[in-house]
């Protein structure tokens, strides 16, 4: 059993090694540290809600997931375990951050990054990107820190980065969902006129009996 362990750690002192100089290897260090010391600790029992920005150890993944220390954004609650889209830094250099959506500058809903201006959003101090295509099942444990800040979930930003969401992950659900509000919403207009028009009827009707009455008299 231990064996299998040691084989592991040497494996780990050998990525170590290639990564060399990389800050990757601080990273490393740390995200095993914190596991180790924070194995056997009580769940946190912060009372956490959706649209809360949390700083997060997301832990040693493979590329492309997301991975380390990082900010998160929890639209999702289920006991001890958040529902958490990433944010990261944003890199010029990356085409995906590039092309990241935008309501403005990109409104191309398919991208796989939304932009967080630091203009717009107190809790970063440098233009960001939120990883739509990147949803993490975390445990409460793994909360580094609060931003002591939060999007507002009844506010037209998160509303859109769920539907997004959900857009990325349940297309046809979405896409079922999208035709029946649109369809409820043409619904309502419909309902308003005839509304409107069954209103004037009943208008014109008390004024017929009026003048019927008046002619009578």
């Amino acid at each position: 059993m231990y064996q299998k362990y040691l084989q592991a750690i040497n494996e780990l002192i050998n990525v170590a090694l290639k990564l060399n100089g990389n800050d990757e290897v601080r990273r490393l260090a740390l995200s095993d540290e914190r596991l180790a010391k924070d194995r056997f600790m009580p769940r946190s029992t912060t009372k956490f809600q959706k649209g809360e920005i949390y700083q997060f150890e997301f832990g040693r993944n493979f590329f492309p997931e997301m991975s380390f220390e990082h900010r998160g954004l929890i639209i999702g609650v289920r006991n001890k375990l958040l529902y958490v889209l990433p944010i990261c830094s944003y890199n010029k250099d990356e085409e995906s951050h590039r092309n990241a959506y935008h309501p403005i500058d990109n409104p191309d809903k398919k991208q796989d990054f939304y932009l967080l201006k630091s203009s717009e959003f107190s809790f970063i101090k440098h233009d960001s990107v939120l990883k739509l295509s990147d949803l993490r099942t975390v445990s409460v444990n793994r909360k580094l820190y609060s931003h002591f800040d939060k999007m507002d979930i009844n506010g037209e930003t998160y509303k859109e980065i769920e539907s997004l969401v959900l857009q990325k992950y349940f297309y046809k659900f979405h896409f079922d969902f999208s035709k029946l509000q649109n369809d409820y919403e043409e619904l309502q207009k419909e309902f308003k006129i005839v509304k409107e028009k069954n209103y004037e009827l009943e208008k014109k009707m008390q004024e017929y009996i009026l003048n019927t009455e008046n002619t009578d008299n």
